[in-house]
């Protein structure tokens, strides 16, 4: 009889379903909440991303986001089987730590329960090219420790770079600073960033135009490798950008898989309008 997996992850991976098909594979996000105003939004499949990025624009005080609870980790860590949780970057939010609390709950009263906790060290794209990863380790009967070690070493060779037009919320969250957020949130003028080996924001440089950006993302990729063939771009509702930078990848890479998603609330939140982001 086939174990039965359970993988979970907050709701930064910008899936709603797993990335491949897989039988004895159950699969749950838990949503970050995000509070505009008196307003709060749960980033769940009812979020409504135009609406939120349109109060966000309105509202002049400083939007929250709040990570989900141990006790919400601790209803899907509970079930029968080997759990693998995946977590947005921990040095942009306490999810991991959350998830981490959780997990010693259970270990407390079921010892012996398997349960791995990945610290993406990113978001979006690179939590989908990790969770996919973790179904074909599965697939190949893998038990839990050899897919967390391999995970965690994928998740230090993996990169996440993004370009923006606007760095509103990073500026007000603390992620980036105002100088950086001035020169490249200029009308047309796009801010292209990667996130560096300890899961932090760091910019590469700027670009005006869509021609300019996707320039700079593209160098940005040769510099570092493409070493396993495989991309994901998540977009903020600019999804012609994002073809647009698939089309100049399929031309430069031979044999490359690239998918396209929608980002979901959190990420839109954080890439505002617009906005691309992409892990390799």
């Amino acid at each position: 009889m086939n174990t039965k997996w359970h993988i979970v992850a907050d709701s930064s991976c910008d899936l709603h379903e797993l990335p491949v098909e897989a039988e004895n594979i159950d699969f749950s996000t838990i949503p970050f909440c995000i509070r505009i105003g008196e307003n709060e939004y749960m980033d769940d499949e009812s979020m409504n991303t135009e609406r939120l990025l349109d109060e966000n624009e309105r509202n002049k005080e400083a939007a929250q986001t709040a990570c989900p609870a141990p006790q919400a980790w601790l209803d899907f860590f509970s079930a029968p089987g080997p759990v693998l949780a995946f977590t947005i970057s921990s040095a942009l939010s306490g999810s991991y730590n959350s998830a981490c609390i959780a997990r010693d709950m259970i270990l407390e009263s079921q010892p012996d329960k398997q349960i791995a906790v990945i610290d993406t060290k990113a978001t979006g794209p690179e939590t989908v090219l990790l969770i996919r990863a973790a179904c074909e380790l599965i697939a190949q009967g893998k038990d839990i420790r050899a897919i967390e070690e391999e995970l965690r070493r994928r998740a230090k060779s993996t990169h996440i770079a993004f370009a923006l037009s606007s760095y509103h919320n990073l500026i007000k969250a603390g992620r980036v600073s105002r100088l950086i957020g001035a020169i490249a949130g200029h009308l047309g003028i796009w801010g292209v960033g990667a996130g560096d080996d300890r899961g932090e924001i760091v910019m590469r440089g700027k670009a005006r135009g869509i021609k300019g950006m996707i320039k700079l993302m593209m160098d940005e990729i040769r510099q570092n490798g493409l070493a396993n063939g495989s991309l994901v771009i998540c977009h903020c509702l600019n999804e012609e950008a994002a073809r647009e930078l698939k089309e100049k990848l399929q031309a430069a890479f031979a044999h490359i898989r690239i998918d396209i998603l929608p980002t979901r609330g959190l990420d839109s939140f954080y890439a505002e309008r617009h906005g691309i982001i992409l892990a390799y």
